[in-house]
């Protein structure tokens, strides 16, 4: 069993490139197996979706199964840092704020990352910290492009608020939701601290998914509201070069 585990894998192993193509005879070869060996692996495989006839061929290619873990794997935090780091730290040294990158977690908004600008009066280290969503721009964004929006999240009105800005109805947070999805990005005017604002944009990962938020904050006086939707356009500028690296391709619609 252990054997037969094994030459599944290093069957899967072999594919190396995009669109690369084996016939049985050829991963037999490979493997240094027979080639109803060959066939066997490559036949179960191929049922669980981890590999696929290529069309009009006899040949196989990698399946949507293994795409499906790649997407997960590369969604991780530790790798989405990772694929965030130079966007992350060119936003900031463009816009000369502090940007953030963020998930959603057990109903938080958690960052996960986070890049200074070059001002020596930022807004503190967040990264680690655990805010409300609907009071954050990146929080607005999580939520807003979540495939499940709402569900799960017990809203209920009203609203914890952390300034006199704090969005605390939930129907006033669903209508701010929807600018959020029609417009590409979300902002926030002191609601969770007063004296900050902030913009942030969505990244996507191949297959659509949100699976962070990118944030730019500062303090009012270098980020007024006039300022917010600059800001915006080249914070969704990086997220979607972040996206592209998660494999996303298309825009969003």
């Amino acid at each position: 069993m252990l054997q037969t585990v094994d030459r599944a894998l290093q069957l899967l192993l072999l594919f190396e490139e995009v669109d690369q193509e084996y016939r049985v005879g050829e991963m037999a070869a490979m493997l240094g197996v027979d080639k109803s060996s060959a066939s066997r692996l490559a036949a179960t495989l191929a049922n669980r979706g981890f590999l696929e006839r290529a069309p009009g061929s006899e040949a196989f290619r990698i399946g949507p199964a293994l795409g499906r873990l790649g997407v997960l794997n590369m969604g991780s935090s530790d790798n989405l840092v990772d694929l965030a780091r130079r966007q992350m730290e060119s936003l900031a040294e463009e816009t000369a704020e502090t940007v953030n990158l963020a998930r959603l977690e057990d109903r938080k908004v958690v960052n996960i990352a986070q890049v200074d600008g070059s001002h020596l009066v930022g807004v503190g280290d967040w990264t680690g910290w655990k805010t409300e969503p609907h009071a954050t721009a990146n929080g607005k964004v999580l939520l807003a492009f979540a495939e499940d929006q709402f569900e799960g999240l017990s809203l209920q009105s009203p609203l914890e608020a952390f300034t006199e800005q704090t969005i605390t109805d939930v129907g006033d947070l669903r209508s701010e939701l929807e600018r959020v999805r029609s417009e590409g990005w979300a902002s926030t005017l002191g609601e969770l601290e007063e004296g900050f604002n902030g913009v942030a944009a969505p990244v996507f990962d191949a297959l659509g998914c949100c699976r962070a938020s990118l944030s730019v904050s500062g303090p009012v006086y270098r980020m007024p509201p006039a300022r917010l939707p600059e800001v915006a356009g080249l914070c969704n500028k990086a997220a979607g070069q972040i996206s592209a690296s998660l494999g996303k391709t298309r825009s969003l619609a």
